[in-house]
């Protein structure tokens, strides 16, 4: 469905345009875990296979196919959708969507109540609109909304621009509709069921009404048959480059994790004719699964990865080196990790859909964001703790989210559901040390006859998150050290 927008240059000054620069147009616009056990095997292919190198489509300059050439300059994508009432517009005369000249965000002929016969009027030559969110970033608090302006910072509308809707969003959230591509990278005869993935781009769906947005899922089995993997992502890639630079790539990895070593389970091996999952380092793996995807990630603006896999993957200290030593050397903006034993993907279907709302369509930024995205996950904290690996400039940054319950996950420890000397059950009375200094909680037996006791402490640097919090329970943030060298 075409949509009509009213398009405004953008410019540096919140008030004062060139008359140049103003012109107002429009356009159209089975098991659920995932553990297991499987011997290591060197990923020796990796040094051998020829890769397929793609042309890049984010380069300046060049060549297409068949010796044309072509030019691609940076594309500023506009919003959609309206900031107030996120919804788009079927005609300009229905819902024109007014663009703002200071961001890509655009607000509908719905949402304001314009006076009448001033239509004319702020569709000239000489005026720009900023929206809402602008002007209360920029204007003094309090000041009254105006909406449209002349090129010398005056108001067009002789009042206030009334608003008829409240911002269902932040103020500093965005409803964006630029490319998105999600990656699902699926161990081959892998159960899927559930898994947040699929769901999260159903749910972007409705806002690509023009394209932009693909979901590829590829079974890989790197191990017997690396060349069907890498045949496979060149026809995607060859594909995919053809209709659009991907700005977000999200790509999912959903495998088994061997429960001692940690390592990702990589497809099939038949030695000796017993057909069998072996697994390789997460930092060997990863080189093989992403570099032919390179062309596509080199022009993303942002790349998520996200493990759907058992916590052995970040228990083990080896296997977690690697993996922070992989998200470093790919550049990823963001990496989601989780530690559960028997991890199940399904329960992470709240986290996945915020963060496609928060981070994907709002544009927040994901360590801003990973806290709100959490507050409707309580029940995953139960189940898991949850790692945000992000590179920094020069080194990684760990933060660790763990859920923390004064009766079942008394500062994000597990108390054991029996006592594990008496074997009772239900029997645990729980004191607060609040002389200690350190917030401690103690939990003893309650049966007379056994002395079993625990003693939890708040970890150090635990911040305590406010979204999603309830009465003796919430998220909390704590750092983490890289293991980097």
């Amino acid at each position: 469905m075409c949509k009509f927008l009213l398009l405004c240059s953008l410019f540096s000054h919140p008030f004062l345009l060139s008359p140049s620069a103003i012109m107002v147009r429009t356009k159209m616009t089975a098991k659920k875990s995932n553990g297991g056990s499987a011997p290591r095997v060197p990923l020796k292919t990796l040094k051998t296979l020829k890769f397929t190198k793609t042309r890049p489509s984010c380069i300046s300059g060049g060549e297409l196919e068949g010796g044309e050439p072509m030019e691609v300059s940076e594309m500023v994508h506009h919003n959609g959708f309206c900031i107030l009432c996120r919804d788009g517009s079927a005609s300009f005369q229905e819902n024109p969507l007014f663009m703002c000249n200071h961001c890509p965000r655009v607000m509908c002929r719905l949402c304001m109540e314009l006076p009448l016969d001033t239509e004319d009027t702020i569709l000239g030559e000489d005026v720009s609109f900023m929206c809402i969110c602008c002007h209360m970033k920029v204007a003094e608090e309090g000041a009254p909304y105006f909406g449209f302006y002349y090129p010398d910072g005056t108001t067009v509308l002789k009042s206030f621009l009334c608003i008829q809707a409240s911002l269902e969003v932040s103020a500093l959230a965005k409803i964006s509709t630029a490319p998105i591509l999600f990656i699902h990278l699926v161990l081959i005869n892998f159960e899927t069921t559930g898994s947040p993935f699929p769901f999260a781009h159903s749910f972007l769906q409705p806002y690509f009404t023009s394209g932009g947005i693909e979901y590829r899922e590829i079974a890989y089995d790197i191990i017997s048959a690396p060349d069907a993997y890498l045949k496979t992502i060149a026809q995607i890639i060859k594909t995919l480059n053809k209709v659009f630079v991907w700005e977000r790539v999200v790509i999912g990895i959903s495998t088994h994790t061997d429960n001692d070593q940690g390592d990702i389970f990589a497809g099939y091996s038949d030695d000796g004719g017993d057909k069998h999952y072996v697994s390789a380092g997460f930092d060997q793996f990863l080189e093989f699964v992403l570099r032919p995807w390179q062309s596509v990630l080199d022009c993303a603006k942002e790349t998520y990865l996200w493990l759907l896999c058992c916590g052995s993957l970040v228990n083990n200290t080896d296997a977690f080196a690697g993996l922070q030593s992989a998200v470093v050397r790919h550049k990823l903006s963001a990496t989601i990790a989780f530690n559960a034993r028997c991890f199940q993907p399904s329960f992470a279907s709240h986290l996945f859909l915020a963060f496609t709302e928060h981070v994907l369509m709002e544009r927040c930024p994901i360590c801003s964001a990973f806290g709100e995205m959490l507050g409707q996950s309580s029940k995953l904290g139960r189940h898991t703790d949850v790692l945000l690996l992000t590179p920094l400039e020069a080194t990684l940054q760990i933060t660790k989210f763990t859920w923390g319950d004064t009766k079942f996950r008394p500062w994000g420890c597990f108390l054991p559901i029996q006592c594990p000397t008496c074997g009772c059950t239900n029997s645990w009375r729980s004191a607060y040390a609040r002389d200690s200094g350190n917030k401690t909680y103690l939990f003893e037996c309650k049966n007379t006859s056994c002395d079993q006791s625990f003693t939890f402490i708040q970890p150090t640097g635990a911040t305590m998150l406010s979204s999603g919090r309830k009465q003796g329970c919430s998220w909390m943030e704590v750092p983490m050290e890289p293991l980097l060298t």
